[in-house]
């Protein structure tokens, strides 16, 4: 039985934005608006201007983030600056972290949540089901989370090192933008590493055991695009349509896996990023080849996957991933991102979260992990 599931409307072009406001023309005049950027130089970029224009008139309230992969307690201090307000929409404008702010606020202000406790509670017991949300619009600046396509939200917790999910299947965008103006100022160390977390969402939802055919074909388009345009797109950063395909990429990895979710790759990058600060799509690209090696046995259609790498091995796969993250200047040795010997336990312990490492389509123990985590060590 084939089942997909996926209802967010899409504008991807180079005119998104201006369809963006068409859009909230049609649907959102009176409704008061949350505003979510990435803050940094976004309101005097060709980008922001032009949204300012699309939301001239309208009530809205603006929100510059300017926090990666932000904590449970951030989000509850955000809850107290914008909670309590009648909100007809919530527009985000960013990489993963503004969207997982979007999807996060999206439930729980209307829930009435406050302080980290309350909002700890509130996602670990999963009373965001019996919540209406307030509907969202995601507008990527980055071009790798595919957030704007995905219901579920990642809300780190330091203090208790780990990781959290609001994972709800009425928490979909009501329309996603993508428009390659949006992506413009992105550094090029950004642009790869965003890209190649969009690399990794494609390949694991192509294997996952969740996975199906409609994923392996949206996992197949993302791929192919990734391998043939991001080398060119780290040589060339102002070339819109370059842009514009990465955007699409992307986009594609996020539909893929909006159905399957995640694998072992993702699941291991978690710890990787919360303690040591290793690059969210760096840590999840490093050990991709090793796990597409080891997953190979098990992989339907593992000729087209290489075939869309234009790779003849895994081996290769891993080698020119390992290429674009030199490009980005990433360092491709954990010892080099301040990771010990000692702290691969670590790593490992924090490495098996609930709906990734377990939707591998091989089993993982800890001794698989260590020694993918060795070789790269």
């Amino acid at each position: 039985m084939l089942e997909f599931y996926n209802p967010v409307r899409v504008l991807a072009g180079h005119d998104g934005l201006e369809k963006l406001a068409l859009y909230l023309e049609e649907t959102s005049r009176e409704k008061k608006i949350l505003l979510l950027t990435r803050g940094m130089d976004f309101s005097q970029s060709p980008a922001g201007q032009a949204l300012r224009k699309a939301l001239a008139g309208r009530d809205v309230r603006e929100e510059e983030l300017t926090l990666s992969n932000p904590d449970v307690a951030d989000m509850a201090a955000m809850l107290e600056r914008v909670g309590g307000e009648p909100y007809g929409l919530i527009l985000a404008v960013g990489g993963g972290s503004v969207m997982d702010t979007a999807k996060t606020l999206a439930l729980a202000i209307p829930a009435g949540i406050r302080g980290t406790e309350g909002l700890r509670a509130f996602i670990a017991a999963e009373a965001y089901e019996a919540v209406q949300p307030i509907p969202w619009i995601g507008v990527p600046t980055t071009s790798g989370t595919g957030s704007e396509v995905t219901p579920w939200a990642t809300v780190w917790d330091r203090e208790r090192e780990c990781k959290m999910s609001c994972s709800y299947s009425h928490n979909f965008a009501a329309l996603a933008v993508v428009d390659p103006v949006c992506t413009a100022t992105c550094p090029a160390a950004l642009t790869i590493s965003s890209a190649l977390d969009a690399l990794c969402h494609s390949t694991e939802s192509f294997w996952a055991r969740r996975t199906n055919e409609v994923s392996q074909t949206f996992a197949l388009l993302s791929i192919g695009l990734i391998r043939r345009h991001l080398e060119d797109l780290a040589a060339h950063p102002d070339d819109a349509e370059l842009r514009l395909l990465i955007g699409k990429a992307s986009l594609y990895a996020g539909l893929a896996f909006s159905n399957t979710k995640t694998t072992v790759c993702h699941s291991v990058s978690y710890p990787m990023t919360e303690k040591f600060g290793v690059p969210h799509g760096t840590a999840a690209a490093l050990t991709l080849g090793d796990f597409m090696d080891f997953n190979k046995a098990a992989i339907p259609r593992y000729a087209e996957l290489l075939e869309a790498y234009q790779c003849a091995s895994a081996a290769e796969v891993k080698d020119w991933v390992f290429h674009m993250l030199s490009l980005g200047g990433f360092a491709l040795r954990l010892r080099d991102y301040g990771i010990g010997s000692g702290d691969i336990p670590y790593i490992v312990g924090h490495a098996f979260t609930k709906g990734r490492a377990d939707n591998n389509p091989v089993a993982v123990q800890p001794e698989d992990v260590q020694a993918v985590l060795e070789r790269i060590f």
